[in-house]
């Protein structure tokens, strides 16, 4: 089976979300409701962990957080694995509670702070359980508005900061943020998050793909290679063209006899990037597939027998996959 890819990271920001199994209920009343929120209290404390938001629903939870160390995973094996036993002994239960492992979407900074507390305290009025989000208990919003004495961990003050210095105009901003989420409900912004695993800028998801590509494969994490930055046809061109010392169009010339050039960027370019065929054979003049399928079985055959060729190859597929193509792009 699959095994979610997870990022680990000192001061991580992160969305989290855990379901019960097939959907199914994982709170039966307040007792549990309770017992869930004293685990994430003893959790979090422990950890150190910064909750921005949560909110307990009857088959499953969120929570938007800072962890200060990497302990995401060891913190929700303990409230997940803690909560399942109690559970288990109070209904007399076996089996899991939850679906899997939890799934968390790791978001740059605090910038989707405002976003992302709505989304979860709008968790309990989208459901039809309660017409406004204060009225439900089991969520921080309450704490957000001053209603009841928030917990140390709770760290509603960097999300309504956001809106002002000062905290009960912020406040009332807040709310009012919030409730226009009421009348028009706003997209989810997770929705948004590449790969359904990073929630954040271009610039910043791009640099994590070359993070992830950098590092070495793991066997049943097939998101690590999903999601791993590939570079793009324009890296290859420009790397090609600098190593054989030929001009960008040199690489475009469909008829020209022993365009080694040539031959190196389509193989290239169908062996580390990820676009498809066809927009490959365009960026190299109107390449046909059948083409490209043909070059490369002969860059390939050619590799076989000529190792000068072959280490060429390969130092130019480690430089197209390292740091060399950062400094192009600088």
């Amino acid at each position: 089976m699959a095994r979610p890819l997870r990022i680990d990271i000192e001061n991580g920001v992160y969305h989290v979300t855990s379901r019960g199994w097939e959907r199914r209920v994982v709170v039966c009343d307040d007792r549990d409701r309770q017992r869930w929120l004293d685990l994430l209290d003893r959790v979090a404390t422990r950890f150190g962990w910064r909750v921005y938001a949560w909110v307990l629903m009857d088959n499953h939870f969120h929570l938007y957080l800072r962890t200060p160390q990497p302990t995401l995973s060891a913190g929700m094996h303990d409230l997940n694995s803690g909560y399942a036993s109690g559970f288990n002994r109070r209904w007399q239960r076996r089996g899991a509670l939850f679906q899997g492992r939890f799934k968390a979407i790791v978001v740059e900074k605090d910038s989707h702070a405002l976003e992302l507390s709505r989304y979860l305290h709008l968790n309990p009025t989208r459901a039809g359980i309660v017409e406004r989000p204060e009225e439900y208990a089991w969520s921080s919003y309450s704490d957000y508005l001053g209603m009841r004495k928030a917990p140390a961990w709770l760290d509603w003050q960097t999300v309504v900061g956001e809106l002002g210095k000062d905290l009960s105009r912020a406040r009332l901003a807040y709310r009012r943020f919030v409730e226009a989420g009421l009348r028009e409900p706003p997209k989810s912004p997770v929705a948004a998050a590449v790969g359904g695993m990073f929630l954040g800028s271009i610039e910043w998801v791009e640099s994590w793909r070359r993070h992830l590509a950098a590092e070495p494969v793991q066997e049943g994490v097939p998101a690590r290679r999903e999601l791993a930055w590939r570079p793009t046809l324009q890296d290859v061109s420009k790397v090609v063209s600098e190593a054989f010392g030929v001009e960008l169009a040199e690489l475009c010339a469909s008829r020209r006899h022993g365009n080694e050039a040539r031959l190196a960027a389509i193989y290239l370019a169908r062996q580390v990037t990820d676009e498809p065929v066809g927009v490959i054979g365009k960026h190299f003049g109107g390449v046909t597939m059948a083409a490209i399928s043909k070059t490369v079985a002969r860059v390939e055959s050619r590799r076989q027998e000529d190792p000068t060729w072959d280490h060429r190859l390969i130092n130019l597929s480690q430089r197209l996959m390292t740091s060399e193509v950062s400094r192009i792009k600088s």
